[in-house]
């Protein structure tokens, strides 16, 4: 059963708070990977080879810290960020909807304790994790996210939603199950990934709902489309980028989102070839969605490959693009957020920026 796009009202994006190793607000982490900023460190734990694999991590978090407790601590830090300035929700919940990574590849993760820590940080905002919110599909999960509390707004029973995405790749128990099965690069290994790892939060509404903070949004997620591929990167056979073709297909068919293509694209994936390959066979099928010349960049170049967080903070840098990296013309800028988790799962959004 393919999942549900998101509807066809616009989101604006209210606030949106990050914590990544370049910064410990969405601000700073901008202005950074915008710079052109990287860290990258040698870590404690050998790959193979017996070299030290390297990570994008946040320094002040302590080596030993298990995951769990890197991504609260990730978590809490950017959550304080987007609700810096956000009203008291009083006795009404405010809907929390979680990206979380995918059970594959790092850390055993205790999902419970995590949503819990988050919550209490969140007291003054009441948050209550929506049904079914705690979302593990890796890259892709900011993604269906977007598509579920499009959802959930459409029910009117609440005006708003927090959306989070917080993953780390950075904590010996997942370094060492990522360079044990030869993901990590270094050594002969030129086809792999740096560990990474972030958070992140975005408060949405309709765009069309009344209000202060909806008419000073940041910026509108247009259109979001979900999609599953069954030749994912943990199958043998080659990729043939059917899950990428179908989310910019409709995209692209989108009445909104595909009047005209992008002005620049995002992705969430790491420099592995699959994903080359996987994006050169989407993009073919379907370029007149995509820049012109083709413009963008890949999530990796900054902060490695940071999992399930990759969706949250490529989308805080299409809030961010126009400034940066986009020509400096009338109008608005559209950018092209995509993202595949390793299992399968495919989603992308077109983001609109005004002037």
């Amino acid at each position: 059963m393919r999942p549900s796009d998101m509807g066809s009202k616009p989101l604006a994006v209210m606030a949106l708070g990050l914590s990544t190793p370049l910064g410990l607000t969405a601000r700073t982490t901008q202005a950074e990977i915008a710079a052109g900023t990287v860290r990258i460190f040698q870590t404690d734990v050998a790959d193979r080879w017996g070299e030290p694999v390297r990570a994008s991590m946040l320094e002040p978090l302590a080596a030993e810290l298990p995951r769990g407790e890197r991504m609260a601590a990730l978590a809490i830090t950017a959550l304080e960020d987007c609700m810096r300035d956000a009203p008291a929700t009083g006795p009404h919940p405010l809907p929390l909807l979680l990206a979380l990574p995918e059970p594959e590849g790092g850390a055993s993760l205790d999902v419970p304790e995590l949503v819990r820590a988050i919550q209490q940080a969140g007291s003054d905002w009441n948050l209550q994790l929506a049904d079914g919110g705690a979302l593990p599909l890796g890259r892709a999960a900011f993604f269906h996210a977007l598509c579920r509390a499009s959802a959930l707004l459409d029910e009117r029973r609440h005006p708003r939603v927090l959306i989070g995405a917080v993953d780390s790749l950075c904590d010996r128990e997942s370094l060492r199950r990522l360079a044990s099965h030869g993901r990590t690069l270094g050594g002969p290994q030129r086809d792999g990934i740096i560990p990474g790892e972030g958070a992140g939060f975005a408060w949405v509404a309709h765009a069309s709902a009344p209000g202060r903070h909806v008419s000073e949004a940041r910026g509108q997620v247009l259109a979001c489309a979900l999609a599953r591929d069954e030749r994912h990167f943990l199958q043998t056979q080659p990729p043939l980028g059917h899950g990428l073709t179908e989310v910019f297909q409709r995209l692209r068919a989108h009445p909104v989102a595909g009047t005209r293509r992008a002005d620049f694209f995002l992705s969430c994936q790491s420099t592995e070839s699959f994903w080359g390959r996987e994006f050169t066979q989407a993009y073919l099928r379907n370029a007149s969605l995509l820049p012109e010349p083709l413009t963008g960049e890949v999530v990796a170049g900054s902060l490695g490959d940071p999992g399930a967080s990759a969706g949250i903070i490529q989308i805080g840098m299409a809030l961010h693009a126009r400034g940066s990296w986009g020509e400096a013309r009338p109008g608005p800028w559209r950018t092209l957020v995509f993202g595949s988790s390793d299992g399968g799962h495919v989603g992308g959004c077109m983001v609109e920026v005004h002037a």
